[in-house]
C-alpha cells in the first residue's frame, strides 16, 4: 500500500513505530483547511469556519485511520 503524502505509520517520542497508520501533521492541516473551506463555502462567508471544525475534524480523522487500516489489513 502506498502509504502517501498524508498518513505514516505513527512514532512516539521515543521513536516506537505502531502498525496502524495514521495522519501526518501535514494531513492534519489539510484537513483542516478543508473542512473550514467547506464551511465557508455553504455558508457564504470568509474565514468564518476557522477554528470552528475541531468536532467535525475528529470523527473524520477516526472515519480516516478506520479505512486506511482496514485497507492496509486486506493487503497483508
Amino acid at each position: 500500500m502506498d502509504k502517501g503524502y498524508y498518513f505514516d505509520n505513527y512514532k512516539d517520542e521515543e521513536g516506537n513505530v505502531d502498525n496502524k497508520l495514521t495522519l501526518t501533521s501535514e494531513g492534519f492541516a489539510c484537513l483542516t483547511e478543508d473542512l473550514e473551506c467547506i464551511v465557508d463555502k455553504y455558508t457564504g462567508m470568509e474565514d468564518v469556519g476557522f477554528m470552528q471544525c475541531s468536532e467535525i475534524r475528529t470523527n473524520m480523522i477516526e472515519l480516516i485511520h478506520s479505512i486506511i487500516n482496514k485497507e492496509a489489513s486486506n493487503e497483508l
